[in-house]
Formats: structure tokens, C-alpha cells, sequence
């Protein structure tokens, strides 16, 4: 069987996440996350059938978090922002700091996840490219609604005119999206955009959650040290003063 047909129950998927299976808190949250639609999961005869991911592939995608990736075995999740290595570059790659799931108390490994979005900067420089739906929206209320259209459709912005789905909905974008202003190191992309119903939204884009990162570098593994000076791995670490033997868990 293909692993992007494997499917498990909530049991199965704690364990292949590498939590306690036999944790009712561990499966409680599992079981919520298919509730509310945050696992592609369906419910047969009272048991959720949890799809299990294949290399690679983008979990739990929202609008404001960096989410999970199935790596090599492992479940790879964003640790936070900062430490990029093309920092200062001007060469629209950015790097994230991930870390692997682990049970509490275990040792982690460390991966520099990089995405490279000249592809993208060209085409949208070019008006070619062609925005997806949303990650999320935000409802205008009354008094504000002409006044953010307005602003929207002003010389500021690029009109853009296109409808797409969100939530099942129809929503036409008034302006072609422009950079969102927020967390450094995140790449964020908002634009107004009003429905057959006369609703006003902001709507947002992540842009992390839309493309697949180009290289996962693993830079230090916590699991590894060298017997001679004790020091934990790390990518290109340093020789001039030992050659390093690596072991595992220091035995």
C-alpha cells in the first residue's frame, strides 16, 4: 500500500506522531483535532480514520503559524523565527527553524527548513501570478466597510477583480495583495475583498503555508556527542581542535 493511502486510528496516530499512546490527554487532543478538521480524518462506525501524511506534506496549514512536516520519519514543527543564514542576503530565501516531535524529556534534532521565493517575487512583480484562496478573513464592520474598499481600490494599490472560494463562499479580491507588515521572518500578504452580500473583509495570506520549502538541513542533533569532547553534533562543526567521534546518547 502507498504511504499517501495509509490511514490509522487515534491510537496509531499518537504513535506515529512518537507521543504515548496509552496518554488519554495525548489522545483527547488527536481526537479534537479531527473534530474540528485540523486532521484529514473521518469518522467510520465511531472510530476516526486519521490519513497519515506522505513526505513532505504540509499539516495542519492556518494563517498565522508555520505548521508540521513529515521529514524522513519525523514530524518536523516550527520552533520560532530568527537564526536565518540568508539573513541580509536580498536573495528572497528565507530559512525557519524547526525541530523534530518528541516525547517530553527527549532530545531533539534541529533543521533549517528553507523556502526560495524569487519564482514568486517575479511573477507577482509581473502581475502573472495567480493568488489561491485565503488562509483567513476578516469581517469589516458597518461603519468601516467604504472606507476600507475605498482605501483598497485607491492609486496605493494594484486592482486585481478576482473571485475565489473561501469557506465555501464566493469573495472577489479588490487589489492585488501586498506584503503584510508583522513578525520578522514571516512572509504575510493581505488585500480587501467584499461578497455578493455586500460583506467587507481583510483577507490574509501566509506565505509559507502556500509553497513547499526548497532544502530541510538537519544542524545539530541533540541525540549525538563526540566522546572525546563531549560536545553535541552540529552541522560543519569544528575539527581544529578534535577530530570528533560521534556516538549516540554519549555511550
Amino acid at each position: 500500500m502507498n504511504v499517501l493511502d495509509q490511514v490509522t486510528n487515534v491510537r496509531g496516530y499518537a504513535k506515529y506522531l512518537g507521543l504515548d499512546p496509552t496518554n488519554r490527554s495525548v489522545l483527547r487532543k488527536i481526537q479534537r483535532q479531527c473534530e474540528r478538521g485540523e486532521l484529514p480524518a473521518k469518522l467510520d462506525e465511531g472510530t476516526w480514520k486519521i490519513k497519515l501524511p506522505h513526505e513532505g506534506e504540509l499539516i495542519m496549514k492556518n494563517w498565522e503559524n508555520l505548521r508540521e512536516f513529515y521529514h524522513d520519519g519525523m514530524v518536523l514543527i516550527h520552533a520560532g523565527y530568527g537564526n536565518d543564514q540568508n539573513y541580509g542576503e536580498n536573495n528572497n530565501k528565507i530559512s525557519q527553524f524547526y525541530i523534530n516531535q518528541v516525547p517530553i524529556s527527549k532530545p531533539t534534532k534541529h533543521f533549517a527548513v528553507t523556502w526560495d521565493f524569487n519564482e514568486f517575487k517575479n511573477s507577482e512583480a509581473a502581475a502573472s501570478f495567480e493568488w489561491p484562496s485565503p488562509h483567513a478573513a476578516l469581517l469589516i464592520n458597518d461603519e468601516q466597510k467604504q472606507p476600507l474598499v475605498d482605501y483598497f481600490s485607491g492609486s496605493s494599490f494594484v486592482a486585481y477583480g478576482r473571485s475565489l472560494k473561501f469557506n465555501d463562499m464566493s469573495i472577489t479580491i479588490l487589489n492585488r495583495p501586498v506584503e503584510f507588515e508583522g513578525v520578522t521572518g514571516s512572509l504575510r500578504y493581505y488585500a480587501g475583498a467584499t461578497d455578493a452580500d455586500g460583506n467587507v473583509y481583510k483577507v490574509f495570506w501566509n506565505m509559507f503555508n502556500i509553497f513547499d520549502p526548497v532544502e530541510i538541513v538537519m544542524t545539530v542533533d541533540n541525540n549525538r556527542y563526540c566522546k572525546h569532547c563531549l560536545k553535541r553534533w552540529v552541522k560543519d562543526a569544528d575539527t581544529t581542535k578534535c577530530k570528533h567521534e560521534w556516538v549516540q546518547d554519549m555511550e
